[in-house]
């Protein structure tokens, strides 16, 4: 396992340096000038030119990308042209309200997933597997941005029941410690600032997490359709052994291989899809920092963030390739 783990890591390597070189190349063929966004408008030739000068921007691509790599091995990304602050920083500082509104929607979906696919399973051809297989075409087809905008609209302008932006209640004071207001609410005790948090992540945290729990649904239903007609599930039921305990303590943990992998590549497409949720919602996270800077032609904060994505996500598909031993001990690992 030490070995299995050490090569996956060392293959992180190659993997984020062709992230790396595919994203710089793209930034710059982007249409638009960074150089005269940056001067303004009504800038002159000069001033854009002594603004590309002093950006590197003028300099080949290649140079371009090999100074910014030896950056890049320093563990500097640079410094954001439209903010001029160090883009490690604008990354971390953002990223806590990412993983927040990721941790609970991946949490919503889990849950209901996982119900609805073993009810479904257990009452396969019955009203309740018709109906949350539907819903679950549905949400896979639903596009994350009209169902986010379809949310706001009901519960936020027509019901008037939940804030339809923001982390918080601006209003509501709260230390900031983690960067997790949910979590920064209780180590403080601060239990308004606490209601006020979940409140706000209800509404993007559904809309986020309405195709993870569709695919898992779905998934959790198929693996445990085949499972529970396997032999040693009869077995199980001719012992006299209670119905949940089959379903629960036998079948569910064969049938958690698939489910797993479904979970641990949405968790990490989640990052990468909070970019339109966050921007509906106006979510100050990662996602719509991402945003804002390729409406900035703002390159180097793009690349930083784009590649900090991509190491979340192979690094997440690494823990769920690891959790596979532990769940099945008869996987082993070359």
């Amino acid at each position: 396992m030490k070995k299995y783990i050490l090569k996956r890591l060392l293959l992180l390597i190659p993997v984020l340096i062709g992230v790396s070189i595919l994203i710089f190349v793209i930034v710059r063929l982007t249409p638009g000038d960074p150089a005269r966004i940056l001067a303004g408008e009504h800038a002159t030739e000069e001033y854009v030119q002594a603004t590309r000068e002093r950006w590197g921007l003028d300099k080949p691509m290649y140079v371009q990308y090999y100074i910014w790599f030896k950056s890049l091995l320093r563990g500097d990304l640079g410094r954001s042209i439209t903010t001029h602050s160090p883009v490690v920083e604008e990354i971390f500082n953002r990223f806590p309200a990412t993983l927040e509104l990721s941790l609970f929607a991946m949490f919503l979906a889990i849950v209901i997933g996982i119900l609805a696919g073993i009810i479904s399973a257990i009452r396969q051809y019955h009203f309740f597997d018709y109906f949350s297989m539907t819903v679950a075409l549905f949400g896979i087809s639903m596009p994350v941005f009209w169902l986010g905008l379809m949310l706001m609209f009901v519960f936020g302008l027509w019901l008037d029941i939940l804030p339809i932006s923001g982390r918080i209640n601006v209003m509501i004071p709260l230390q900031n410690i983690t960067g997790l207001y949910v979590l920064d609410s209780i180590l403080t005790l601060n239990f308004q600032a606490l209601g006020s948090s979940l409140l706000h992540l209800i509404l993007p945290s559904i809309a986020l997490g309405t195709i993870p729990m569709a695919m898992i649904a779905r998934i959790t239903r198929s693996s445990m359709l085949e499972i529970i007609r396997q032999d040693f599930i009869r077995t199980e039921r001719a012992k006299g052994l209670p119905e949940r305990m089959v379903i629960f303590k036998h079948a569910l943990k064969n049938a958690l291989i698939p489910i797993i992998t479904v979970i641990g590549m949405e968790f990490g497409l989640l990052l990468g899809g909070a970019i339109l949720t966050e921007t509906v919602f106006a979510w100050p996270g990662l996602g719509r920092y991402t945003v804002d800077a390729v409406y900035a032609r703002d390159y180097p904060a793009i690349q930083g963030s784009v590649l900090f994505i991509a190491f979340i996500f192979v690094l997440v598909n690494l823990i769920t390739d690891v959790l596979y031993a532990y769940i099945n001990p008869r996987i082993r690992y070359h």
